[in-house]
């Protein structure tokens, strides 16, 4: 932390953190054993129907209540600058050892799932023009320099970086399940259950191949083609000075909150490195109207998911956008 306050660094930087761990150690590794069970295991969303690493906030009490704490609501109150705040989004974001980074990125706020090949605006804010959509990204086991550790370009939210559309195992947020999947077995069965690839539907990926006639590296080429028949955008070349990038190494429990126009990513995850889990909170203004396809007959987002049954959770304001559905 700066001498600026946390949000003076905010606008000139597009990010400030780490803030102090709030929660109580047990608290983060009863959420942490969720998580990890939920990544060995695969379950259903009872809310989406699917397996997803989204909006378990909404299921689970215990991450509910630690990404809308009191203590936590008076950091954002006082860093955000907002008059109302909704809860409108979460995701488990894991590094295993050994997987790659996911690269330079920034989102303008309206979650489109462009970097899936998505285009369906999640959010429609009163006043685009201004910041209206920020995220908090709080580290559920500590977070060295090999651990896939944050990174981010300072005062890179006032720009707008060019971007191209390319195969989706080209992006950068493409994770390679190779690192993670050892069996034939397993890479057909989180083919069918969609927890192969984050927000990539692959259920129809090897139907109506006979795959007993393939080994493990045959069908991860068949995949690969797949992958290249889906497009994902991807931020354009460019240079950065170290000096203007910042690691954000945390510690269980610490947590950072940037702009999501800030140009972020995370590095690669070293072969030695430790199992990360990380949870990511979404928070926009209490205006804002989230997932306005809910009340059409079409209640699919960018991401493939059926939101119709989406909530979102008010955590201070009075302005609130009356056709959002609210989690009370």
């Amino acid at each position: 932390m700066s001498d600026l306050t946390p949000r003076e660094s905010l606008v000139k930087n597009g990010f400030v953190g780490p803030f102090p761990r709030f929660a109580s150690i047990e608290a983060l590794d009863q959420i942490a054993e969720f998580y990890s069970d939920m990544l060995e295991n695969a379950p259903t969303h009872p809310m989406y129907k699917r397996y997803s690493l989204r909006d378990w906030h909404l299921i689970n009490d215990q991450i509910r209540e630690l990404l809308s704490a009191p203590e936590l609501v008076r950091t954002l109150q006082d860093t955000l600058g907002a008059e109302s705040l909704l809860l409108w989004r979460t995701k488990l974001f894991e590094k295993f050892p050994g997987d790659g980074a996911i690269e330079w990125h920034q989102e303008y706020g309206y979650f489109d799932g462009e970097e899936v090949g998505g285009h369906r605006p999640a959010l429609f804010p009163m006043n685009p023009a201004g910041e209206w959509d920020w995220t908090l990204w709080l580290a559920l086991t500590d977070v060295s320099e090999d651990d896939g550790v944050m990174e981010f370009i300072k005062g890179s939210q006032r720009l707008t970086y060019p971007k191209r559309m390319v195969q989706l195992n080209e992006s950068g947020a493409f994770v390679d399940p190779r690192n993670r999947v050892r069996t034939k077995e397993e890479l057909l069965a989180k083919a069918a259950n969609n927890s192969l690839v984050l927000d990539i539907d692959t259920r129809r990926v090897f139907e109506g191949i006979d795959t007993d006639k393939y080994s493990l590296d045959e069908l991860f080429e068949i995949f690969d083609t797949f992958c290249a028949g889906l497009l994902a955008v991807v931020t354009e070349p460019f240079e950065v000075d170290p000096a203007d990038t910042e690691t954000m190494p945390m510690k269980k429990g610490e947590y950072v909150i940037f702009s999501e126009r800030c140009m972020h990513r995370s590095r690669a995850s070293l072969p030695t490195a430790k199992k990360r889990l990380a949870v990511n909170a979404r928070y926009t203004l209490g205006d804002t109207w989230v997932y306005p396809q809910r009340t059409t007959a079409d209640t699919f987002d960018g991401s493939n998911l059926d939101i119709s049954e989406h909530k979102v959770v008010p955590l201070f304001g009075t302005s609130l956008n009356p056709n959002n559905a609210y989690l009370t």
